[in-house]
């Protein structure tokens, strides 16, 4: 029988604290999503959704080169040089560049290209958020791996962002919210469902990589607790960006949005 080391019971330990931490805290916890995921977002709700979450996605494949430009296990780097590619081109899955896809669902949703784009009025809470994955991801004096657990992982590790009768974001925004496929096929590519599964497959190619990264190079009692605080202190500003968009934006006597 094979024995365990105790730094591969120590690794194994730390991402599933990692993993649980997430898990415990997902998208879905939020009454955001929530009001989303029932079908209830007015258009003003939706629009605000898309114009603060826009500038946080459009950081997304920096940070990640942030992350890949540390990385000396070129096959490591490699997969997150192919998440960067699949991101920016669309082209692994014969799809579009991502970042476009959801600008085209805020289009259908009224707002302009220019409106989400070149969006200046911020909520603080949506620059918190920027700040620390730019800073996690990207500053020589914090170590890498922070980025890759609060970050890169948060992002491509969310259990699957599905309503309580198991529909997804994709199913909702197409049969609910009654949007054409231009609309909702960010949705069908990001923590979402094809038919039969309720994550898509390239997320989850992601989020292994983010576990082998976490695996190899975090390997110190320091490095696993500042990553874990990292994580923590990024949960905790998304849930109040989440929170801030909810708050601000969501008038319950307006009517739901449909198409």
């Amino acid at each position: 029988m094979l024995s365990t080391s105790g730094s591969d019971l120590e690794n194994a330990t730390f991402v599933s604290q990692l993993n649980e931490m997430i898990s415990s805290r997902k998208k879905m916890t939020n009454v955001l999503y929530q009001v989303i995921l029932a079908g209830k977002a007015p258009r003003k709700l939706l629009k605000h959704f898309v114009l603060q979450r826009y500038p946080i996605k459009n950081f997304w494949t920096r940070n990640i080169l942030g992350i890949a430009a540390r990385l000396d296990d070129y096959r490591l780097r490699s997969e997150l040089i192919e998440n960067i590619y699949e991101e920016e081109t669309g082209a692994l899955t014969k799809t579009r560049r991502h970042l476009e896809t959801f600008v085209d669902f805020g289009v259908c949703l009224g707002l302009s290209r220019a409106d989400i784009v070149a969006c200046r009025d911020l909520l603080p809470e949506t620059e918190a958020v920027i700040e620390h994955n730019v800073g996690t991801c990207n500053r020589s004096d914090i170590d890498f791996t922070q980025g890759v657990a609060s970050v890169l992982l948060l992002m491509e590790g969310q259990p699957p962002i599905v309503n309580r009768d198991g529909l997804s974001m994709e199913s909702v925004m197409r049969d609910v919210y009654r949007l054409p496929p231009k609309g909702y096929e960010y949705f069908s590519v990001h923590a979402s469902a094809t038919e039969g599964q309720k994550v898509s497959e390239i997320e989850e190619d992601h989020a292994s990589t983010a576990r082998e990264i976490l695996t190899r190079y975090c390997t110190s009692d320091e490095l696993r607790s500042k990553a874990i605080a990292a994580l923590e202190r990024a949960i905790n500003l998304r849930h109040a960006h989440f929170s801030a968009i909810y708050e601000r934006f969501y008038d319950p006597t307006e009517p739901p949005f449909r198409v």
